[in-house]
């Protein structure tokens, strides 16, 4: 059979195309042909260009503040680009509108919308499309999309009867966390025949070594040091940043920080060592040989467990994606208020508790897939 799966493959965001590589190869080994429907919208292409191109003065004269930063900005650019080009299998076309997609007659037998946030309406990059309105013929089936960390608030009432339509459509649905399956019930309202599972994330349905084989066993970085990553820097990131600190002064560790804005919104921190220039492999790079993570991020989350790294994952009780990921594993120690990073870690323990809900996704897509 051959299926399409629809994502944010194309956001240069570690999660998202982590995710969408790892869902396209579990496809691929349950035996059916896959391709990623190459959606990218003139809007996300302009949001993820490396500053040095963008128009306007602002964006050059910082580029001329901080040169280095620019330089590795277009360095980062080009290794998400490579890895969308070498690590995908695309669909030939590339649709830049949600009307582009209507009007083609895609030839798929299945049609996958997931997983990352494709369902959070906030998102910059969401699209109705995510929710397969575009589809004709085929199959619709939801692999673990989600609709954010907080739900209840992000998806504005005026989409209701948008969902509801086209969730209505779909064969077989699944969503990726608890938070997500009672906003969308509270969205269908009383809809007896409504059966949706709860399905792991992607990068979970790879094992550990096959993520280990991509990354590669030569540490970019050489000294032990402190992963500090957060997607994006505003006053709550910098209580992760002031988090990171503190744990590196403890351990006498330096801090490793990919957060390009972060030498010009939060200044050069003593200790800290900017990488910026990090692409998917690179980021996995990083976290596998951390001594420590601190993160503000669900697949930061993930890659701990799956590499064996202690980790604080900061408000994490309070983010429905890492909360749910969490309790499942028997970690929830690990989104404390802590004076210090729990140094005892079973990655292995936590992989156990896991595996159960791993392989129940992995059979909800493969029935799916019938």
């Amino acid at each position: 059979m051959k299926v399409g799966i629809i994502t944010f493959h194309a956001s240069h965001n570690y999660g998202s195309m982590l995710q969408a590589y790892a869902l396209q190869q579990t496809v691929l080994r349950l035996g059916h042909e896959c391709e990623i429907i190459n959606l990218r919208t003139s809007i996300q292409k302009r949001y993820y260009q490396p500053f040095l191109l963008q128009p306007g003065k602002r964006k050059k004269a910082k580029a001329i503040k901080h040169p280095i930063l620019a330089i590795d900005d277009v360095r980062k650019y080009w290794k998400f680009e490579k890895f969308l080009k070498d690590k995908y299998i695309l669909c030939p076309r590339t649709y830049s509108t949600a009307e582009a997609l209507k009007e083609d007659r895609l030839d798929y037998d299945f049609f996958i919308s997931g997983s990352d946030q494709i369902w959070n309406t906030t998102c910059l990059d969401f699209m109705t499309s995510y929710f397969l309105d575009f589809v004709k013929t085929g199959k619709r089936i939801a692999y673990a999309p989600s609709m954010g960390g907080v739900p209840h608030i992000s998806i504005d009432e005026k989409f209701f009867p948008f969902i509801r339509e086209n969730i209505k459509k779909y064969d077989a649905i699944s969503v990726r966390e608890e938070t997500t399956l009672a906003r969308i019930k509270e969205i269908m309202g009383d809809s007896d025949d409504l059966d949706i599972s709860i399905a792991a994330d992607p990068t979970l349905l790879l094992d550990r070594k096959d993520w280990l084989d991509l990354t590669g066993e030569k540490a970019i970085i050489d000294d032990d040091y402190i992963l500090l990553y957060t997607p994006w820097y505003d006053n709550w990131m910098k209580l992760v940043y002031e988090r990171a600190i503190e744990l590196a002064r403890q351990h006498n560790l330096k801090v490793v920080c990919t957060l390009p804005d972060a030498t010009n919104l939060y200044g050069r921190i003593k200790g800290f060592k900017y990488y910026t220039a990090v692409g998917p492999l690179e980021f996995l790079n990083l976290m596998r040989h951390a001594r420590y993570v601190v993160s503000a991020s669900f697949h930061a989350v993930v890659f701990s467990i799956l590499f064996d790294k202690p980790f604080y994952a900061y408000d994490g009780m309070k983010d429905g994606r890492i909360s749910n990921l969490l309790k499942i594993a028997g970690l929830e120690k690990y989104a404390e208020e802590t004076e210090c990073l729990l140094p005892e870690f079973d990655g292995e323990e936590a992989r156990k508790r896991l595996a159960p809900y791993i392989n129940r996704s992995v059979l909800f897509l493969k029935n799916a897939l019938k």
